[in-house]
């Protein structure tokens, strides 16, 4: 074993005298110049930076078009941790709260509504929707919602898409 490695380190000791150990400066230097320059690598287009903003940026998109999808994929987001992806959707969903809840309370009103109905209404609703559209439904249930509050045609709307 010692003697392998004492060949093996003589062997690389004159593998590295020969290609540095000249006797001529000429020598060298005329073997540089005739020895092609490697070209030098070709800068690539580096991605682009994104930050933590941009992140919240495309997500505060998504929400404006209502495509709450997970974009932690996204080149925007793709560089945040875990930790720091979910503290962005935390702070889009912060900046819409008020929103969000408001959603929320109406849903219960929309649901409710639904609930008192019995299961011939509810078919007649949706038929109805189907064919005449959540506006032309939102604007005659208007007359039969009490509370002047309530916006019948997102009434309408939630009906439609979350119970027909």
């Amino acid at each position: 074993m010692r003697h392998t490695t004492t060949v093996l380190l003589a062997a690389a000791c004159l593998a590295l005298a020969g290609c540095s150990n000249s006797t001529d400066g000429k020598a060298d230097a005329k073997a540089s110049a005739s020895t092609p320059a490697a070209p030098s690598p070709t800068p690539t287009p580096s991605e682009p930076e994104y930050t933590f903003e941009d992140c919240t940026a495309l997500m505060e998109a998504n929400y404006a078009a209502d495509a709450n999808t997970d974009v932690s994929d996204e080149p925007e987001c793709a560089h945040l941790t875990e930790d720091e992806y979910v503290q962005a959707v935390g702070e889009v969903l912060a900046g819409h709260k008020d929103e969000i809840l408001d959603q929320a309370a109406d849903e219960v009103i929309y649901d409710d509504a639904w609930a008192a109905m019995d299961p011939e209404a509810q078919t007649t609703v949706c038929d109805l929707l189907a064919a005449d559209g959540p506006e032309s439904v939102g604007l005659l249930l208007g007359e039969s919602v009490d509370d002047p509050s309530v916006d019948t045609v997102a009434m309408a709307e939630y009906l439609y898409t979350e119970k027909c």
